[in-house]
């Protein structure tokens, strides 16, 4: 009887959804499962500030591969050569928390060329975060974790040990959740150990990590964790296996590379992983005669040729000395273009560099490049910051950019009696003007939740057509300097962050000849919800006070963004329809963007489609400017391993505007 009740209660589980239904054979303790999501809570220790010694091991076997794979990132290194390569590494790993860690590691033997760690996104999970939200950073959702207990089945049966066996499975088949089993103490609900499986960003990978003493920083953080994954992208197909072992007090080496690891190494080598050092060091060291070394050199002229390009064309590049590090996006990569209707085709590349005088004072510089073929013009924004310090949000910024494309607002004098609902902005002769513009702003924290800042805003403005202005007996540049004072507000994480922006030109200064003063305030929120969700909402406006017979309308939080975003960019928060014209046609706005986040929400519940979905978004936009009635845009997003798109329509007034869509590629974005 109690057998069948427990079958009709699951049962009813799979018909409403109840969150965290148990099946229970033969009376297992269906409570294990409440104390596995409470384990973290009640018994975890803090691991911040942990320092441990680690031994990693990483295998790659190419069953298939062609061209196509020296343009997938960090793959170029074993793209070519050998099929089989291997590699070893000891170093020093400190926790700040699970996924928030320091990596500091000497590659001690690797038959990889130049030493390159290939397929770099498997060090995103070395370490799983069992009891957190997600396992990898963000992705994955965990089936240990309270908050995700509605998208799971689970069972629980006797185990090994007298423990108990967890075996879960996923409600639907999607790309965020894992399916596998967890031997786990019945007493406390500590995993003993772990074995899942699951497939994400085109690579399906099983987890097999085992937990430490209950009362060592090992209770959460895997004491060891055996990865095996296979990558397959356009007939490529290579199996990787990467293992850590945080069980072995070694010393941290500092040795010349290769000599300590035969010594040191913590567990043998399988004869499989021994067969391809012998068949790598054989032929090193086949130079015997003249032909062969002749043959060599060639070799390792072209292997140099092949290195440049991928170096400077085909991958994403960083250096990190002792004090600085350098970071620069591919030069040449389909990857990084995005389309709209409204703003066309663009192409996006960024640039880092950062230096550290010390801990609390750095200077950093990340210019963001980008090309718009829709109206063939190269965008740039080259920001230069010194923070004095930290702590207090000290510092100070210069910044350099070419802006984006305006129009003179006094055009609006010839319509001003029209009916402003029906302009058809694309059939006027506007003033378009190309914006060059420098900016110089310090910020520091006054108190703990208020931050100010100063700085002027000098703007260079010549018309895209000189020839037709003069003919016109218009001018054809215009200059602002306009000193400014941003206010800022933080409260807490996931709270809105308030901003006030009062700025008035000053005419005379640096040929400065336009005259105007303008308000802004904005006011915008992200908070992440449980199982991954997040919400974002931004709500502003501003205005001018004052203006002059030749008067740009430019607001700083409302304008249009010529270089593109991607997923977690400017889908987010900005007009995806909106006339560009719109932007400088009105002395006052209001605008509200908000959006809602979910790796399951709408299409990801149809069989065969809603497994490759990472995340949906749904859009509602509202603005209020002059000349035209209240304007809302709503949309829908979807994202997953190869391109994120979004589909949107407008609304003017009470009736239907246009439909449009954004289209940008994600491949390899988490890469």
């Amino acid at each position: 009887m109690k057998h069948r009740l427990a079958t009709l209660y699951a049962l009813l589980g799979i018909l409403l959804c109840l969150p965290g239904h148990v099946f229970a054979n033969h009376g297992g303790d269906s409570l294990v499962v409440d104390r596995l999501f409470a384990y973290k809570r009640n018994f975890a220790p803090n691991i911040d500030g942990v320092s441990e010694t680690f031994y990693l091991k990483y295998t790659y076997r190419t069953a298939r591969r062609n061209p196509t794979l020296f343009f997938v990132p960090s793959m170029y290194s074993i793209a070519k050569g050998s099929r089989d390569y291997i590699g070893e590494n000891i170093g020093k790993i400190t926790f700040r928390s699970i996924d928030d860690f320091k990596i500091e590691q000497k590659t001690i033997k690797s038959t990889v060329p130049h030493n390159r760690q290939a397929m770099d996104v498997m060090m995103k999970s070395l370490i799983p975060d069992l009891y957190g939200v997600s396992l990898f950073g963000g992705y994955m959702l965990s089936p240990f974790n309270y908050s995700n207990r509605i998208f799971y089945r689970y069972r629980v049966s006797s185990g090994e040990g007298g423990n108990a066996c967890i075996t879960f499975r996923p409600k639907l088949r999607n790309t965020q959740l894992v399916e596998g089993f967890a031997i786990v103490d019945k007493m406390t609900g500590r995993i003993v150990r772990t074995r899942f499986r699951g497939e994400y960003d085109m690579i399906s990978f099983e987890v097999n990590a085992a937990m430490g003493d209950a009362h060592s920083p090992h209770a959460i953080v895997p004491v060891r964790c055996d990865t095996r994954a296979t990558f397959k992208f356009m007939g490529n197909k290579i199996h990787t296996r990467f293992f850590v072992n945080f069980d072995c007090p070694l010393p941290y080496p500092g040795g010349a590379e290769g000599a300590p690891i035969d010594s040191i190494r913590p567990t043998p080598l399988e004869k499989s992983e021994e067969a391809i050092y012998n068949e790598y060091f054989a032929e090193e060291a086949s130079t015997d005669t003249v032909a062969k070394k002749e043959s060599k050199r060639r070799r390792k002229i072209a292997e140099k040729a092949w290195d440049a390009i991928d170096d400077y064309l085909l991958s994403r590049q960083g250096a990190d000395l002792k004090n600085a590090s350098v970071t620069m996006s591919p030069l040449f990569n389909p990857l990084y273009m995005s389309y709209s209707n409204n703003r066309g085709l663009a192409y996006k590349m960024d640039i880092g560099a950062r230096y550290s005088f010390k801990p609390t004072m750095t200077l950093t510089l990340k210019p963001r490049l980008g090309y718009n073929f829709k109206i063939r013009k190269f965008f740039f924004n080259v920001p230069l910051r010194y923070t004095i310090d930290s702590r207090r949000d000290a510092w100070v910024e210069l910044s350099w950019a070419n802006g984006n494309r305006i129009t003179n607002s006094s055009v609006l004098d010839i319509i001003k009696e029209e009916n402003r609902d029906t302009i058809d902005f694309s059939a006027l002769d506007l003033d378009y003007f190309d914006d060059e513009s420098v900016n110089l702003t310090g910020n520091t924290r006054i108190s703990r939740h208020v931050e100010v800042a100063l700085g002027f805003n000098y703007h260079r403005r010549t018309a895209v057509n000189e020839v037709s202005m003069r003919q016109a007996g218009k001018p054809t540049v215009y200059n602002s300097f306009a000193p400014f004072v941003k206010l800022t507000i933080k409260t807490r994480p996931g709270w809105p962050v308030v901003t006030a922006n009062y700025e008035r030109s000053q005419t005379g200064i640096f040929g400065s000849n336009i005259k105007y003063e303008r308000w802004e305030f904005d006011a915008s929120m992200k908070r992440t919800l449980h199982c991954l969700r997040q919400v974002n909402v931004r709500l502003g406006g501003g205005f001018y006070t004052n203006k002059s017979s030749n008067y740009f309308v430019d607001f700083g939080n409302f304008h249009e963004n010529y270089i593109p975003g991607g997923w977690n960019d400017d889908m987010a928060g900005d007009f995806q329809l909106l006339n560009s014209a719109w932007y400088n046609a009105s002395r006052y706005y209001v605008r509200l963007n908000t959006s809602y986040s979910s790796p399951l929400l709408l299409l990801t519940w149809i069989p065969m489609v809603g497994k490759y979905i990472e995340s949906e978004r749904i859009y509602v936009n509202h603005l209020l400017i002059a000349h035209m009635r209240p304007y809302t845009e709503i949309g829908y997003g979807l994202t997953n391993r190869y391109f994120s798109v979004g589909i949107f329509g407008s609304i003017l007034g009470c009736k239907l505007h246009e439909f449009g869509s954004k289209f940008s590629f994600e491949l390899f974005s988490k890469w």
